[in-house]
């Protein structure tokens, strides 16, 4: 059976904290490592995102390295790190954001720099959908829409968190599919497929970005892993990329369940015989954490197809994360024959994972 539905490396596209480098170079770089821990009880910061500024910086955009998360303990470390003065910066949705004053980082030497975070719910301003309504706003014009602009900073904010826990830690994920093609007479039988995997930190960042980048230039419809080709299921690892902004804009979205906001999204050009995709991801209105994915495939004006990618909090490493857990789907894999349809519903399992050493 065709496989209509591929699952993608999960992106991790921000830098490595630990990357390798000659021993000589070693020496002389230093190490700045502490623990978070919330201002109240003392109860560890779980994987808040974690950033070494530069002194002369307030703050640093996601993309700016070097950046990585505490972890179920609250802790954090920065290894490799040139001599200078630094600041360092904690972000978690529901502590108050904190920028520390100036470490003077010396070669060969370890900082230790200490949290403690006050809590404060997120008061994002108010998104005001009937400004933006019929504006799909592209990555040069955010600027000019700031409570869209906060709304999607947060939400990548969030979705950071994953991509560097991707960056650490080798785990497995099951993939099952379950499918059927619809046909004059009736459905067919149901076919299922298992495709078992491990996320290795080693290569998860290089895949995931020429993945990104090929879907970007190619459309989201090419080779599959096994035989045949396969619409490729974004995540909102992608469409909270920046590169995704290249290609795409954002608009506000009315919540559609309670206690919920949505980021819309569709591309900036339409291109010929290039399938490409829409849609809008939903976020908790408390945590801008991914609630649901909703897409759609399109043709040009044609659409070819629908997936929704569902959001839980999956144990992992003694906390919780946001992950994708499953969804559902319906395609039109063929353009010569629009009646034939095929519909099913696939979910991800996660399991062993294991905190890499820095290499």
């Amino acid at each position: 059976m065709q496989a209509l539905i591929r699952n993608n490396t999960l992106p991790a596209a921000l830098l490595i904290l630990g990357m390798s480098a000659p021993a000589d170079a070693i020496a002389q770089k230093a190490i700045v490592e502490g623990r978070a821990r919330a201002e109240a009880d003392g109860a560890p910061v779980q994987f808040a995102l974690v950033r070494l500024v530069p002194a002369d910086s307030n703050t640093l955009p996601s993309d700016s390295p070097p950046q990585g998360i505490t972890d179920a303990d609250g802790r954090y470390r920065f290894d490799g790190v040139a001599p200078g003065r630094y600041r360092v910066q904690l972000l978690r949705i529901g502590f108050r954001p904190v920028l520390s004053d100036q470490v003077q980082v010396a070669a060969g030497k370890t900082v230790q720099f200490e949290f403690r975070v006050a809590s404060q719910p997120l008061m994002l301003p108010p998104v005001s959908v009937t400004v933006t309504a019929d504006v799909c706003v592209p990555a040069n014009k955010l600027k000019e829409h700031p409570q869209l602009q906060t709304l999607w900073q947060q939400a990548r904010d969030g979705a950071s968190v994953r991509t560097e826990l991707m960056a650490r830690f080798r785990y497995h994920v099951l993939n099952q599919e379950e499918s059927y093609e619809l046909r004059s007479d009736g459905p067919t039988a149901p076919g299922t497929r298992d495709q078992p995997y491990v996320s290795d930190p080693k290569w998860a960042v290089k895949n995931a970005t020429r993945n990104r980048e090929q879907r970007l230039s190619r459309g989201y419809y090419g080779p599959s892993n096994d035989k045949g080709d396969g619409f490729y299921v974004p995540n909102e690892l992608d469409v909270l990329h920046q590169d995704f902004l290249k290609t795409h804009c954002f608009v506000a979205a009315p919540a559609r369940g309670e206690g919920e906001v949505g980021l819309r999204f569709r591309a900036l050009r339409t291109r010929r015989n290039f399938l490409d995709i829409l849609g809008t991801i939903w976020l908790d209105r408390t945590t801008y954490l991914a609630r649901r994915l909703e897409l759609e495939y399109v043709d040009g004006v044609e659409s070819r197809g629908t997936v929704r990618v569902d959001f839980a909090d999956v144990p992992v490493a003694g906390g919780t994360l946001r992950m994708p857990v499953g969804g559902a789907f319906t395609m039109r894999p063929s353009r010569t024959n629009p009646a034939r349809r095929t519909e099913g519903k696939f979910t991800y399992t996660y399991s062993g994972f294991e905190e890499a050493r820095p290499r």
